[in-house]
């Protein structure tokens, strides 16, 4: 089996990502397997972040046990045995490609470091603009510390692969809404997998991922509202009934959608100040980005407002 990571920040759109992936006949997306509590990744204050099963089937939606995400082996206690443990776990799917969406560079590295043959990580970014509006909606911390945390994670992701010489390739997550059909295909020759997936109605496809954002579940067969709902109040992110509802109506083709809503709650004087920060430019350099760009599309998204 091969085994590769995204790693990156949250709000990166890594689930949506990896279920569509998980169309491919080739790929396991198995989600966040850093959080599953088999593993104890997450005690005490943190305890709440843990899942048992996949986020469908694993709340019991479909009558039954996870066929992945079940009759779990005793905790690992040394790394070597976590890895053991999470080779047998995912075989289970059956599928050669596993995609672990934990984003969690250490988590990556840490197995890499026991034995894992780690194929390679995928640097999965969103704007930093558009994660500080996700991370102020999640924790209400203002924009120019959304920023930080953007800079340092990212600038954590690039030194630990870096550090190991692990094969990596980085994308924007916006550049799945401009060049779908690209974005997948540069994913799929990554990790060496042929053919092509089903990005329009990946919700069609069986789904075992563990986590992640309940925005990634909603055109599932099994996903159960109130359920979700709880779930996001119990790890304290209180997602909005009404979002959901907004989330409900949108196309699940990412070619039909955009990522540009941040940009009506950020500041033209927010971006600026972000942009200030030291580092930032520097990293958002080395992902793609170019905040003049940004700081221009915010502009004249300001000047068509005003002047309609």
């Amino acid at each position: 089996m091969k085994y590769f990571f995204i790693v990156g920040s949250p709000f990166c759109g890594s689930t949506a990502v990896g279920n569509i992936l998980n169309t491919s006949s080739q790929i396991f997306h198995a989600g966040e397997v850093d959080r599953l509590d088999l593993f104890g990744q997450y005690t005490g204050e943190n305890a709440n972040l843990t899942v048992h099963g996949c986020a469908l089937c694993g709340l019991g939606h479909q009558g039954g046990p996870c066929p992945v995400w079940h009759d779990f082996p005793s905790r690992p206690s040394s790394p070597a045995e976590k890895v053991r443990s999470y080779e047998e776990m995912v075989a289970r799917a059956g599928r050669p490609v596993v995609l672990d969406s934990s984003k969690n560079a250490d988590w990556m590295t840490m197995l890499w470091a026991a034995g894992l043959s780690v194929g390679g990580a995928i640097v999965l970014s969103r704007n930093p603009f558009a994660f500080a509006r996700s991370h102020f909606k999640a924790t209400g911390a203002p924009v120019w510390q959304g920023v930080e945390i953007w800079r340092n994670i990212y600038n954590h992701c690039l030194r630990a692969i870096l550090h190991r010489g692990i094969p990596f390739m980085a994308l924007r997550h916006e550049e799945i809404y401009t060049n779908t059909e690209g974005y997948f295909s540069r994913m799929l020759n990554f990790m060496g997998v042929t053919g092509g997936v089903d990005y329009a109605e990946f919700f069609r496809y069986p789904c075992h991922s563990l986590g992640g954002n309940w925005g990634a579940y909603v055109h599932y067969a099994g996903f159960d509202a109130a359920a979700f709902l709880h779930r996001e109040a119990t790890e304290g992110r209180y997602a909005d009934p009404q979002e959901m509802v907004v989330k409900l109506g949108r196309q699940a083709s990412p070619k039909q959608r955009d990522d540009d809503g941040w940009m009506d709650h950020v500041t033209a004087e927010e971006i600026s100040a972000g942009i200030s920060i030291p580092g930032v430019v520097d990293v958002m350099s080395l992902l793609g980005y170019d905040a003049s760009a940004i700081a221009i599309r915010k502009a004249a998204r300001d000047r068509r407002a005003e002047a309609a």
